[in-house]
């Protein structure tokens, strides 16, 4: 009979064993969650993101200086070194707006009326498009004074149809105060269009390295600041 009674303590190191393997998976999953976790600096923020220098260009629609620069310099950069540029463009440069009366705000630019209507399209252009479809088409309206929207955009009827709504409405309108804000943080007037900020930073002594040799500073400011080597 004695061989027939189950002895209760022989469960004891089963249930023991199967407590310290579910623990130690536990402790191996926690691990590995730690070790797939980005790294954070003192600040809270992640060093784990993409690296991308930061430009802005202010700039105008029908400035010879824009036309240029934006030709001849900025496109052929950003389409080397477009995954490390994070590139903003800002349509507004020496324009003026007198909102004194709010509900009929007036328009002024440096090359005229024509030159308001076309910096609110491009406005609308890069608030309705991502960069990537937006930048060949400001680069396309940037390489003459008499460049049309028609000719450059060749992508969907309903994207077009939507820029040239917000183009002739009151979003553009909002679009252009907002490009005008942006452009007086920098200065007022700007002394120079176009205008370049790197990160949020605008040296009025580095304009003109940036201005006429612009992929090569670009290509010495990524090296300096994340000591990584562009083509």
């Amino acid at each position: 009979m004695r061989a027939l009674v189950e002895k209760p303590a022989t469960k004891l190191p089963i249930m023991m064993m199967i407590g310290i393997s579910w623990l130690a998976i536990m402790f191996s999953l926690s691990a590995g969650q730690e070790i797939d976790r980005p790294s954070e600096d003192s600040n809270g923020t992640s060093t784990g993101g993409d690296e991308r220098l930061q430009v802005t260009i202010y700039y105008e629609t029908l400035c010879y200086d824009s036309i240029s620069f934006i030709t001849n310099h900025l496109a052929p950069s950003w389409g080397r070194h477009r995954d490390r540029m994070d590139l903003k463009l800002v349509p507004f440069g020496k324009a003026y707006i007198d909102d004194s009366n709010p509900s009929e705000p007036v328009y002024y630019c440096q090359h005229g009326h024509r030159e308001c209507t076309l910096n609110i399209l491009h406005g609308c252009i890069l608030d309705k498009l991502p960069l990537e479809k937006a930048f060949p088409v400001i680069a396309c309206l940037m390489k003459g004074f008499r460049t049309s929207f028609d000719q450059c955009y060749k992508q969907d009827l309903a994207s077009k149809e939507e820029i040239q709504k917000c183009a002739n409405g009151e979003q553009g309108a909002k679009l252009f105060k907002r490009s005008s804000d942006e452009t007086n943080r920098v200065a007022t007037p700007l002394s120079f269009v176009p205008t370049i900020e790197v990160d949020k930073n605008y040296d009025i002594f580095e304009q003109d390295r940036w201005l006429y040799r612009f992929d090569r500073t670009f290509r010495e400011e990524f090296e300096n600041k994340f000591n990584k080597t562009l083509d």
